[in-house]
């Protein structure tokens, strides 16, 4: 005689079992109420419009039904692809079987990560959601895993947009993102500053019009229409080349193109990084490097040539080597002392003022009576500093050897006056007294000879020499502005 209160205990297990399977089965439909008066129930409904297999089978997550002991009572079949198990697999197993590690607990109310076992693949975190519910009067446990690599994957993604964002927010060159198509899918905050409208969406050759900067690139540039330089910067490296873009906003500036391929995991071409590098400030730069190099030449030309001059014709004036030693070495000098001036001024021009006390420096004495001078503040330009220094040298050592210079007494006041009008010019007399009588000679010196030479031809002017009993006097007479014929030693 069987026992009524066990038989009433087995009788609901039974009929809950039963009810899974007729529900498995698609024979009876319910409808889950997560909430009712007396807790979460599965109320049984025949005719619903879903049955409850049905909705467990539409669910986009993996879900299975348990028994109060956990023994899995049925499985839809995203659970059955997340794990990589037929169903007929994993109905029957312990709910605990079917993670690695720690198993979550069937009686928390919260979600739980866990790590999901895959039949020949490596783990999936999940996130696993426990319900208990009623079948009849039976309790069972309806449980949600939700696949957690596609949320991670997509916080992965997330991330990486926000740090090439950042990364390109903070960029401070021209740097765009191209799809293999061509098309431009980010743009750092200077790229967008370089184009004429907002280049996301656009191909690159619409948002950057570009033109060759050189020959070279030109020639680059000329075999590609649009849309093939599009495709070759989305697909292909391509470095170094010089370039402007189209309009007047950006006459005056230069850039450096650069691109380099993109590769996902797979090593598949994904697009580019295209850069355009601003080179405005450094070709300028090259330029004036370069000016400055042609500029050197040119000077150091002229210096060797006028020291080659001047040896010669010192040679051919000088009666021994000491005379030639002594005139030589004075006439470096004064070249010597013009490049100094120069060179501390940044070649920019000197005082007339400043060079008249640098050259006549060795001659003065504590009586400084002896040298006057006296005008009002003149710059000369840099091609007039050289061939003046020459001939102010040539001046003084004639008057340390013949003039005002070679005794006690004698003195030498220097003035000069510039002239008004469209080409100004300035006139330097060289007045000498109190020396010995001059001597006329038969014969011009070199010495007179290289002052009417630089004057004359290297600053467009003449110089008047006049040799009387009172001393000599010298006028020197030519233009600031640049003399054609002087151009070469201009920068000497």
């Amino acid at each position: 005689m069987s026992d009524p209160k066990r038989d009433s205990r087995a009788s609901p297990l039974k009929d809950a079992q039963e009810t899974v399977e007729a529900i498995y089965r698609g024979d009876i439909d319910a409808v889950v109420v997560m909430r009712g008066l007396e807790g979460p129930q599965v109320v049984l409904l025949h005719g619903a419009e879903e049955p409850y297999r049905v909705l467990v089978e539409q669910m986009s997550d993996g879900a299975l039904t348990a028994g109060p002991n956990g023994v899995i009572l049925y499985v839809n079949d995203r659970l059955c692809e997340l794990t990589g198990h037929l169903s007929a697999e994993l109905v029957g197993r312990h709910f605990a079987t079917l993670f690695e590690g720690e198993p979550p607990p069937l009686s928390s109310h919260v979600a739980v990560q866990a790590s999901l076992s895959r039949n020949g693949g490596d783990a999936m975190p999940v996130a696993v959601s426990p319900r208990p519910i009623a079948i009849g009067e039976t309790e069972a446990i309806l449980v949600r895993l939700t696949d957690l690599s596609i949320h991670r994957r997509a916080e992965q993604i997330a991330a990486a947009e926000r740090f090439a964002r950042s990364v390109l927010e903070q960029a401070t060159e021209a740097v765009v993102v191209l799809a293999p198509d061509g098309r431009i899918t980010h743009a750092s905050w200077r790229a967008e500053q370089l184009a004429e409208r907002p280049p996301v969406g656009r191909t690159f050759s619409e948002a950057f019009p570009l033109v060759a900067e050189d020959s070279e690139g030109a020639g680059i540039l000329a075999r590609f229409s649009a849309d093939s330089l599009d495709t070759m910067l989305a697909t292909r490296p391509f470095h170094g080349v010089d370039v402007r873009l189209r309009g007047e906003r950006h006459a005056q500036s230069a850039y450096l193109l650069n691109a380099g391929p993109l590769f996902d995991d797979n090593l598949a071409n994904v697009g580019s990084i295209v850069t355009l590098i601003d080179m405005t400030e450094r070709k300028r730069v090259e330029e004036r490097q370069t000016m400055m190099v042609a500029e050197l030449n040119h000077r150091v030309k002229n210096i060797l040539a006028i020291v080659q001059a001047v040896a010669t014709q010192t040679m051919r004036s000088s009666r021994s080597l000491e005379d030639f030693t002594d005139a030589f070495t004075g006439r470096l000098k004064a070249l010597a002392i013009a490049h100094d001036i120069l060179t501390k001024t940044r070649w920019i021009g000197v005082g007339l003022g400043e060079l008249l006390a640098a050259v006549l420096a060795p001659y003065r004495s504590r009586d400084e009576a002896r040298l006057r001078i006296e005008g009002p503040p003149l710059l000369l330009p840099v091609r007039a500093v050289t061939p003046l220094s020459m001939a102010l040298h040539e001046m003084a050592t004639n008057a340390v050897k013949y003039g005002a210079l070679s005794n006690r007494r004698g003195a030498i006041e220097i003035s000069w006056q510039m002239s008004d009008g469209a080409n100004p010019s300035v006139e330097l007399v060289w007045r000498e007294s109190g020396g010995p009588k001059v001597k006329v000679r038969a014969v011009e010196g070199f010495g007179t000879k290289l002052i009417s030479q630089v004057i004359g031809h290297d600053l467009g002017g003449k110089a008047a020499i006049d040799l009387d009993a009172a001393g000599a006097r010298v006028t020197l007479t030519f233009p600031l502005e640049a003399h054609a014929a002087g151009s070469g030693a201009a920068g000497a």
